[in-house]
């Protein structure tokens, strides 16, 4: 019965165009599953910050533990240490969309994660615990597609127009443009667009995120 229900689902994802549903076996935690919810393939870069305190965190924007590519309409999992701190983005340069996570939190244990566009969007995610806790965060929508030119720029290392860094970096300041049109279309309890905090948090007991990036 078991493996004709893994069958049958497969199938429907297939036909439907959704991710397919991965066997149990395949998480093996603490890890991300990542779901390509794109039209082409796209590798995956996992940076770990250097440096972790109490309440902040120093980014890597430069060298990644580990990229993976995954098909258009697939999904893999990526298994990583409980002392992961960082993120999953689409490729290696900025400005992108940053799905910010720790696998394991001094304090409880669980993982806890976050989607934040401060470091510009090239896309919508999702994250979402694995615990069947269902807590969520993210959005599903396009943001940049229609966007105004003025919140927006073209990324150096592939010529893809993204939205602009709304907390702004070496590259250029905070864009007030960008803040304005994500605010606009975007969740802000869901999504950090400016600040530190008023996003809720999705943890997750398993040490397990699922991640979708559309």
């Amino acid at each position: 019965m078991f493996l004709k229900t893994v069958a049958l689902a497969s199938l429907f994802a297939l036909l439907s165009g959704a991710a397919p549903i991965p066997d149990d076996s395949t998480i093996t935690g603490p890890g991300i599953l990542v779901s390509n919810k794109g039209t082409e393939s796209t590798e995956y870069c996992f940076f770990n910050n250097l440096s972790n305190g109490d309440g902040y965190a120093v980014p890597n924007f430069d060298n990644p533990d580990t990229c993976v590519t995954i098909d258009a309409g697939a999904c893999k999992f990526v298994p990583l240490s409980l002392s992961f701190k960082g993120r999953v983005q689409r490729g290696k340069t900025i400005p992108s969309t940053w799905v910010e996570f720790q696998t394991a939190a001094s304090n409880d244990g669980q993982a806890h994660g976050d989607i934040s566009i401060e470091q510009g969007c090239d896309g919508a995610a999702v994250i979402r615990s694995n615990d069947g806790s269902g807590r969520q965060g993210g959005f599903t929508i396009d943001i940049v597609s229609e966007a105004p030119g003025s919140a927006t720029m073209i990324r150096q290392s592939d010529g893809k127009r993204v939205l602009a860094s709304t907390m702004g970096n070496w590259l250029a300041p905070a864009n007030n443009d960008a803040i304005q049109w994500a605010s606009s279309k975007i969740d802000a309890s869901k999504t950090y667009i400016v600040g530190g905090t008023g996003v809720e948090d999705v943890a997750s007991a398993n040490n397990v995120f699922e991640v979708d990036f559309y």
